[in-house]
């Protein structure tokens, strides 16, 4: 029987961070070392502990799990670090040190493989694309990061030389490819999707 996999999940949502917890002490072959809905708490984890795995939100508060993995790498290189987020953020994850993605809305058994294949075959595990990025238009992903620093519509148009009337229609289109029903829910939404700055 191969060894148990030592993981630490990490997620500032607590009922989220203890039900997979919960889910992913089921699996034969996965040990649940600790739950931290701190990401303060990490570093004495890293010391203390030395999970074979982190499990970790992307979007944590004011942190960045994305900016976070590249700081543990730094210094606990042999960490292998799966990152979770509720939205399609692969292709954002890819670009960091991570070894891994998963999306919190996969079944456990999926999560659960991509943290074997990190762990056993030393495999990294992304999706090859983001449908959300790739449905957007070019013209929309900058309408949208105009959106991100407040601009009106009067202001998005005045910056793009377009109508005001165009803006509009870009920002209908971009409500209803993000599946949101605000401004700010886009926003947020492209935040996550690494379309807006997060410092706007």
């Amino acid at each position: 029987m191969e060894r148990r996999i030592k993981i630490a999940v990490i997620d500032d949502h607590k009922m989220v961070a203890t039900g997979l917890a919960r889910e992913l002490a089921g699996q034969p072959d996965i040990e649940v070392s600790r739950v931290i809905t701190d990401p303060k708490e990490m570093e004495a984890l890293l010391v203390d502990s030395a999970p074979d795995v982190l499990l970790m939100d992307i979007r944590m508060g004011r942190y960045n799990g994305i900016k976070l993995t590249d700081q543990i790498k730094a210094e606990f290189p042999e960490v292998k670090i799966v990152l979770m987020s509720g939205y399609h953020m692969g292709q954002l994850a890819k670009d960091s040190k991570a070894d891994g993605f998963a999306s919190k809305e996969e079944p456990i058994e999926v999560l659960a493989s991509t943290i074997r294949k990190v762990c056993f075959e030393s495999a990294t595990v992304f999706p090859s694309e983001s449908p959300f990025e790739e449905k957007l238009t070019e013209t929309e992903k900058e309408v949208l990061r105009l959106m991100g620093e407040d601009l009106t519509r009067k202001e998005i148009a005045a910056a793009l030389y377009i109508s005001e009337k165009t803006v509009a229609n870009h920002i209908t289109a971009i409500l209803r490819k993000l599946n949101v029903r605000s401004r700010i829910g886009a926003v947020l939404k492209g935040v996550e999707l690494g379309l807006v700055d997060s410092s706007y």
